[in-house]
């Protein structure tokens, strides 16, 4: 059983809360605790406000969510045309999203969205090349309340329906 969501929103900064608050409702419904909701929320928003601020002129991004196997995939795709990409020599339109290893001021206004998005998740990927947009992917393994829908429903056999005189084996 796979549980996905996929949204397609416009470059705008008012996307990022909502994008975050649709998630984070569906992660409560499935019965995910809620520090496992926070540190995913903390790094869709910076994923989300990192495309938003940094990927150019493109007319909308893309969030893919999935639950499968206890743990939740996110990816943030911009989904920028061709000349939305940054050059070769990183300027232009969509440069400005890439992990780096120096350490980032304290003082700094940008460049930790990375830093902290790989600070609460369990897997951080950045893909990207000619043609495409750049995808943040991130995963973060699922953390259950006491008798949660979402656990039963992800369990190997938690999603089998049996027909009448059938079994569960």
């Amino acid at each position: 059983m796979e549980i996905n969501l996929v949204l397609h929103l416009p470059r705008d900064t008012a996307s990022v809360p909502v994008t975050r608050q649709v998630l984070d409702g569906c992660l409560k419904t499935l019965g995910v605790t809620p520090d496992t909701r926070a540190d995913i929320a903390l790094a869709l928003s910076e994923a989300c406000a990192n495309v938003v601020q940094h990927a150019g002129p493109g007319d909308e991004y893309e969030v893919q969510a999935r639950a499968r196997n206890g743990c939740c995939a996110i990816e943030v795709v911009n989904t920028a045309r061709r000349d939305d990409l940054p050059k070769p020599d990183g300027t232009g339109a969509g440069a400005g999203i890439a992990v780096s290893s120096d350490p980032v001021s304290e003082t700094a206004e940008s460049g930790r969205g990375l830093k902290i998005i790989n600070a609460v998740v369990d897997n951080l990927q950045l893909t990207g090349g000619k043609g495409e947009g750049t995808i943040v992917h991130f995963e973060k393994a699922l953390e259950w309340l006491p008798g949660a829908a979402g656990q039963h429903l992800l369990s190997a056999n938690g999603g089998t329906k049996t027909g009448p005189g059938q079994t569960d084996d």
